[in-house]
């Protein structure tokens, strides 16, 4: 195809340092390696602005834009995206949180895409290598299969970590490593490999994020709150600096009918989790704050939490200087 043909693909995915949303990205990527790939890694709490600052960079049908591992909140959002394929573009969907499959006839996902695959059976980044098998045959282009093909061992880690399988002994470090480097630069490297071994940027990234996660995790065993709950709950609530699913499973460790909620101070934002026992769906605990994600991990961000600890801290300060101390 001509330069001046090359189509633009827009990709944006869950970040900004989801291990998930960068695999399902970087699949993308690998399928469209000969068109003008731009990617943007949004937070769910920046979602909507994200996807409606998408603009054409081509004209009509050489506009592809790609959404995956994530969902918005506002029909603005999905009027947005409708100009956009009414323009002549194509846009495609792929996630897997319960909170957007639940939702997927909601007016603010009424929007005429080209195609979309809502499903809990994988993680995004299996759903989407998956989806673009099934496209390149739709679309006669199967010449790109046995190059593509090999991605799959990326989307398997994926799909490994994000689910909490973890037959794949590597997959943990994968994420913790593309937690420790950042989704774009992880995205960028991950991009370039032609097998599932670390570069040297992502090994070092992950040399430095096992002694980070330990400081994350010191900070929240010297924050931990415990509070039992009258329905026989436990909540374990704490402060981290990142590394929220690996400090979590440590506070849960040998934990009965146990919720935690870690309050990030990196993202300001708080992020769920359960004990293997406890059966509340943590998505529609996240819902009601206008966060979401899956039914054992899920987050939200609240101005109420994100100022919590000032106010707290100006409560203790304020009481002492108004008694003369």
């Amino acid at each position: 195809m001509p330069r001046t043909q090359r189509r633009t693909i827009q990709i944006v995915s869950h970040g900004p340092s989801c291990l998930d949303g960068v695999v399902a990205a970087a699949a993308i990527e690998r399928y469209y390696k000969d068109q003008r790939v731009v990617t943007f890694l949004a937070a769910n709490g920046d979602s909507d602005r994200v996807l409606q600052s998408l603009r054409p960079r081509e004209r009509g049908e050489l506009d592809e834009y790609w959404i995956t591992d994530l969902s918005w909140t506002t029909t603005a959002t999905a009027a947005h995206l409708t100009n956009l394929i009414r323009a002549g573009a194509r846009a495609y969907w792929v996630d897997h949180h319960r909170t957007a499959v639940a939702r997927a006839d909601a007016p603010e996902f009424d929007v005429p895409f080209s195609g979309r695959l809502l499903s809990e059976e994988f993680s995004a980044a299996r759903l989407t290598f998956n989806f673009l098998k099934q496209l390149a045959e739709e679309r006669h282009e199967t010449e790109k299969l046995p190059d593509f093909e090999r991605f799959f061992p990326f989307a398997a880690i994926a799909d490994d970590h994000d689910r909490w399988i973890h037959r794949i002994p590597e997959s943990a470090d994968w994420a913790l490593a593309v937690q420790t480097l950042g989704g774009i630069e992880s995205y960028r490297e991950i991009v370039r490999l032609e097998e599932p071994v670390m570069s040297r940027k992502l090994r070092l990234a992950l040399e430095s994020g096992r002694k980070a996660m330990d400081k994350s995790f010191d900070i929240a065993r010297a924050t931990m709150v415990e509070r039992p709950l009258g329905n026989g709950l436990r909540i374990r609530s704490a402060c981290c600096m990142g590394y929220s699913s690996e400090v979590a499973s440590k506070l849960y460790e040998g934990q009965t009918r146990t919720i935690i909620a870690l309050f990030d101070l990196r993202s300001l934002g708080v992020s769920l989790r359960r004990s293997a026992d406890c059966e509340v769906d943590l998505s529609r605990l996240a819902r009601t704050f206008g966060g979401g994600g899956h039914a054992a991990a899920a987050g939200f961000a609240v101005d109420e939490a994100k100022r919590a600890p000032a106010e707290l801290l100006a409560d203790l300060l304020g009481a002492r200087l108004e008694s003369g101390a």
